[in-house]
């Protein structure tokens, strides 16, 4: 018979009424929670950052000992979740590619030339197969070699020769 686990008992979740985070002078976010205790200098991460890039968000000490989860950032107010955003912002920083200018391959390395949210970038990938992810709605993932990720949130939504470029590595 398959062992069952106890989700509540393994995951300590933050209380969103309570949690408030905010920003201090040094730029370090800040957890307290009303009536209990105050943690300096915290980290989030999100434990599905593919796929529920807004829920289940893991909140850890400066030591990196897990504190709690939300469940939600939209359950935060909105100064808390503003202040987590922009961690999750700084820690997760994904370029978006508008437009793909033209990918060359040399010695079966691919080179990509894109726009994006942030600028024009160009960067190299190991393979396409592994670097080049599809996701559901159109989402793309690509990785270059190294280790920044760049989204494509809809490739089906680019211009018709960037659509052809990402077809193609897919």
């Amino acid at each position: 018979m398959p062992q069952r686990h106890d989700l509540a008992a393994e995951v300590t979740y933050l209380d969103p009424e309570k949690a408030r985070f905010h920003v201090d002078a040094f730029e370090d976010l800040n957890l307290e929670l009303a009536g209990e205790r105050t943690w300096s200098r915290v980290r989030v991460k999100r434990a599905f950052p593919l796929t529920r890039d807004d829920c289940f968000i893991v909140v850890q000490d400066r030591d990196g000992k897990e504190i709690g989860s939300l469940a939600r950032l939209d359950a935060l107010d909105p100064d808390s979740r503003q202040a987590v955003e922009a961690e999750l912002e700084r820690a997760y920083f994904t370029p978006r590619i508008e437009r793909i200018a033209k990918v060359t391959t040399a010695y079966r390395v691919p080179r990509w030339e894109v726009e994006t949210d942030r600028g024009p970038r160009a960067f190299e990938i190991y393979s396409s197969r592994r670097d080049v992810r599809v996701l559901d709605g159109g989402r793309v993932l690509v990785q270059d070699a190294d280790g920044n990720r760049y989204e494509i949130p809809d490739y089906r939504r680019l211009d018709p020769a960037s659509r052809t470029l990402v077809e193609e590595m897919l």
